[in-house]
């Protein structure tokens, strides 16, 4: 599963439904590509829990600005439209997990 990249077009209508990792980076940031390895991997582990995708911040500097996206990595989790965790840095798979997993399990109980 590929991770979506998103534009300012596109971004609101992705994140209304459902939970959605969002990860800004830079092209050029070495820690940007390893934390989109690990969402990658994540995103083929936990397809049917989340919707990962990702925000070029040098492309879509509104969407970073709109967000109070500062540095590369950040990421930003949503769960129908609402910001529900930021996360500035690299993050470890586990991290990540644990995170959409707790969101994903409250919606089940429903």
């Amino acid at each position: 599963m590929e991770v979506i990249s998103l534009t300012k077009e596109n971004f609101r209508e992705q994140i209304d439904y459902g939970i959605t990792l969002v990860s800004f980076f830079e092209p050029e940031c070495d820690s940007c590509r390893e934390q989109l390895s690990i969402t990658e991997e994540l995103a083929q582990e936990l397809r049917h829990k989340a919707t990962f995708v990702k925000v070029n911040i040098e492309q879509e500097a509104d969407l970073s600005n709109e967000y109070g996206v500062k540095s590369a990595p950040t990421l930003l989790l949503f769960k129908d439209g609402f910001q529900v965790e930021t996360l500035v840095g690299l993050q470890s798979k586990e991290t990540l997990s644990q995170m959409i997993l707790r969101y994903a399990a409250v919606g089940d109980t429903c």
